[in-house]
């Protein structure tokens, strides 16, 4: 009998590598046999999809009209407890699928964030479709893969333009609306999803409403972005992790650049023992820059393992990130600089002094010092004043 290799199936199926490594691992290719340490697949095999699509020959070419579902549960829906409790208590497979693809994406895993989600992207669902695409395209930016990004982001605008459907119409909104804020995007507007955001789950509430605070932190009003974030967290109490997460970590922002770092502290350690418990340290790493040394600050010491593997992904996530967004941008970020100095040169550009940037960071004034100088070189500048060019707003 003759076999592939799997990145031969993979070709001959038209399917990613992932995939079929998920579907050898489930014991859904027939024949596969295992050798050493890598698969052989019979050349003869019928790819998975291909078996399901003609299970079912009553079904149309056509997609059905949606079949509405509920978009990124685990977000969504009340979660006070664990999440293996909150997976068991779904009753759909793939609420399950997108919400275990989504728990792999907070805890840092992103290739089997992509595994997972991928399963997804044909679902009858929009509001699976949706949530997929989102998961993976942020899963991918940390792989550096931009077009892959750029796919994804294809697919959701594709989504928006042939559905009728009010609430998958809903959700192209602000699936569109978690991406532009998600890279800055200068034309960032999530002022259409006002009057429609009543009608999204509780969870989906917040998160909207932490885009938006995010929003208006982009554009420095500060002082409307805190009132949104804490009326948010006010609400959400304990039982939307993920929300509460993202809420306190714009307000730690948002409090940072108005030196009130005691009001920083309180919120991104909120944000951290909400997360630590099921790892969810992604947010930290989407976020590292902004946080202005707070990662640094709060984590070095007292968290050793967990402070490496965020800025660890800080490297390639911002790199990714930049890819996307360095190219349709007039406001570049630079990668010049070790995620370190970039915290240094977030705290400097804010208008921080030698001495409260030592403070901040717990280092000697000759380091902070040692370290602008050694910024100003990377950048090619003079001045603090010329900082903002290179660094987050």
């Amino acid at each position: 009998m003759e076999y592939l290799t799997v990145r031969e199936t993979s070709e001959k199926w038209g399917m990613s590598i992932r995939m079929v490594n998920y579907y050898l691992n489930t014991g859904r290719i027939e024949g596969a046999v295992r050798k050493k340490s890598e698969w052989l697949i019979p050349y003869t095999a019928k790819s998975p999809l291909d078996i399901r699509k003609k299970a079912d020959t009553k079904k149309s070419t056509k997609r059905k009209r949606n079949v509405n579902k509920c978009y990124m549960p685990l977000i969504a829906s009340p979660c006070p407890g664990s999440f293996q409790e909150f997976e068991h208590s779904l009753a759909d497979e793939e609420e399950r699928q997108i919400t275990r693809a989504l728990w792999h994406y907070f805890r840092n895993e992103e290739k089997e964030c992509c595994t997972v989600s991928e399963q997804c992207f044909n679902s009858e669902s929009v509001q699976i479709r949706l949530a997929a695409r989102l998961v993976h395209a942020m899963a991918t930016v940390q792989e550096g893969d931009p077009a892959a990004v750029l796919a994804d982001f294809n697919a959701i605008a594709l989504e928006n333009k042939k559905t009728s459907d009010p609430s998958a119409k809903l959700y192209t909104l602000v699936t569109e609306g978690f991406v532009s804020v998600f890279f800055h995007s200068e034309s960032a507007d999530l002022s259409v999803l006002r009057d429609k955001i009543s009608l999204c789950q509780a969870g989906i509430q917040y998160y909207v409403i932490y885009a938006a605070a995010h929003e208006l932190y982009l554009r420095r009003e500060y002082q409307r972005a805190m009132g949104m974030a804490e009326a948010a967290l006010m609400m959400a109490g304990n039982n939307f992790p993920i929300a509460s997460i993202y809420l306190n970590l714009v307000l730690c922002m948002i409090c940072m650049n108005l030196k009130d770092d005691e009001h920083a502290d309180a919120a991104f350690m909120r944000a951290w023992n909400i997360a630590l418990p099921e790892h969810y340290i992604h947010p930290f790493i989407e976020h590292h820059g902004l946080l202005q040394g707070q990662i640094e600050r709060s984590l070095r010491e007292q968290y050793p393992d967990e402070y490496n593997e965020i800025i660890e992904s800080v490297y390639t996530f911002s790199r990714g990130w930049m890819k996307i967004h360095n190219p349709v941008s007039t406001l570049q970020v630079t990668d010049a600089l070790t995620p370190y100095e970039f915290s240094i040169a977030m705290l400097a550009s804010k208008g921080r002094s030698n001495k409260e940037i030592a403070k901040n960071l717990g280092i000697s004034l000759n380091t902070v010092k040692s370290y602008l100088e050694n910024i100003f070189s990377k950048l090619h500048i003079s001045s603090r004043s010329e900082l903002d060019m290179f660094v987050n707003r």
